[in-house]
């Protein structure tokens, strides 16, 4: 019996174990529990692609429909391509090596090509077929072992430029994909996705420490001796860490507004009843190894807290994922580092976990702490030839300044 590409519109058209057989362990956020969670409490489109050979599902893609490039930032080719934060990232890049005048000129003429190409892009690429992990900026072609990936990578490429031809969806995208997964990059190429660095993303791995003091003397000697005064700091002002086991709606209602705060520091639209509905259905998804930590005062209690963390567990990789913080009711404490970082690192070390996925953003925090970073990519490919050869001297442009600015960041990343 041969092969064929099924498409289903919802995650809750897919049986969990079935698509969890192709999810690997330590990639929570395209397990099935993840993708359902967002779909429900976001509205996202979802949009399935199945390879399924007879009655077995033997590969999978996961993606989402984006009709809207203002509803979702960074989830669409727009916001990949043309967002402030990348836009922030190639005037940077611009400005290497240059004179004042030089850079003010050349950041002028990227503005004046950003403007005239987002405008075209939103004309010409939406509704667009995003392949990624809503909220979770993941990507990939999931299969079972031992089958042919090469050749189940290429089955679902073409059945997701069939349904873009059924549908009229004039573009396509893989967002957010990190790994080296050659078999992935070839076959992407092979149908004329164009390539583009979108960003770093931070894992710390503990290796063998088996203290928060041994992976401290893992730093260099400055680095640490800050770190021993940011955990001081904030034992000196009576802050503590407190793990929530079943945390009642004061308290996820408490994480949201926290949450709202921490995703309008970065001009990010925010659904503060949605992220608290996606709160509620992460912490009573075992699977997802859901654990809530707060930040509080001594004598607080409740929903009393000053910030919090909500952090996932799988394949021995824990993976902070929302957090929040009052600055005024946790002061100088250094809370966020305490909690994000060293409080974690307590966890890994103490546990299964030894890996921490920082993912991306902070790059400077997260370097100093020890993250080792690694290349994200984006994949973009519009069905018009027309739009296509618009858009592909941008993306190489794109990609040129990437690498220069995130390589001359770290010296880690190929030019």
């Amino acid at each position: 019996m041969g092969t064929e590409v099924v498409v289903v519109r919802s995650a809750a058209d897919v049986g969990r174990e079935e698509w969890d057989a192709l999810v690997p362990p330590a990639q929570v956020y395209l397990s099935h529990d993840w993708l359902s969670a967002v779909e429900e409490c976001f509205g996202f489109e979802l949009v399935l692609f199945l390879l399924r050979d007879g009655e077995r599902t033997v590969a999978a893609v996961q993606g989402l429909l984006v009709r809207d490039p203002d509803a979702f930032p960074y989830h669409d080719p727009t916001g990949a391509l043309f967002g402030e934060y990348e836009i922030d990232h190639l005037t940077q890049a611009l400005g290497r090596d240059r004179s004042p005048q030089e850079s003010a000129e050349a950041a002028a003429l990227l503005a004046a090509v950003v403007r005239t190409e987002a405008g075209h892009t939103r004309a010409s690429g939406y509704p667009a077929l995003v392949m990624t992990s809503p909220y979770g900026y993941a990507s990939g072609v999931l299969t079972l072992p031992g089958i042919d990936r090469r050749a189940a990578i290429g089955e679902l490429l073409s059945g997701v430029e069939a349904f873009c031809r059924d549908e009229a969806v004039p573009s396509q995208s893989f967002l957010w994909e990190s790994g080296a997964d050659e078999d992935l990059h070839r076959a992407l190429a092979d149908h004329g996705y164009l390539e583009f660095l979108s960003d770093l993303e931070y894992d710390l791995d503990t290796g063998p420490s088996t203290s928060l003091e041994e992976y401290l003397g893992t730093l260099e000697r400055k680095r640490r001796n800050v770190a021993r005064a940011e955990i001081r700091k904030f034992a000196e002002g009576g802050m503590r860490v407190e793990r929530i086991t079943d945390p009642d709606p004061a308290v996820l209602a408490r994480c949201a507004e926290l949450s709202e705060g921490q995703q309008k520091k970065y001009g990010l639209p925010v659904d503060r009843a949605a992220m608290e509905r996606l709160f509620t259905a992460l912490v009573a998804a075992p699977r997802l190894g859901p654990a809530l930590y707060v930040v509080r005062r001594e004598e607080t209690e409740g929903a009393d807290f000053g910030g919090f963390l909500l952090c996932l567990e799988a394949g021995g990789v824990l993976h902070p994922k929302f957090l929040g913080f009052d600055d005024a009711a946790v002061g100088a404490t250094y809370s966020y580092f305490n909690l994000v970082f060293y409080h974690l690192v307590e966890l890994a070390v103490g546990g299964d976990a030894h890996r921490i996925a920082y993912g991306m953003g902070s790059a400077d925090a997260k370097r100093l702490r020890g993250c080792r970073p690694a290349a994200v990519r984006g994949w973009i490919r519009f069905s018009s030839p027309a739009a296509q050869r618009r858009i592909e001297p941008y993306v190489a442009v794109f990609d040129c300044l990437k690498k220069q600015l995130l390589g001359n960041q770290d010296g880690r990343v190929l030019r």
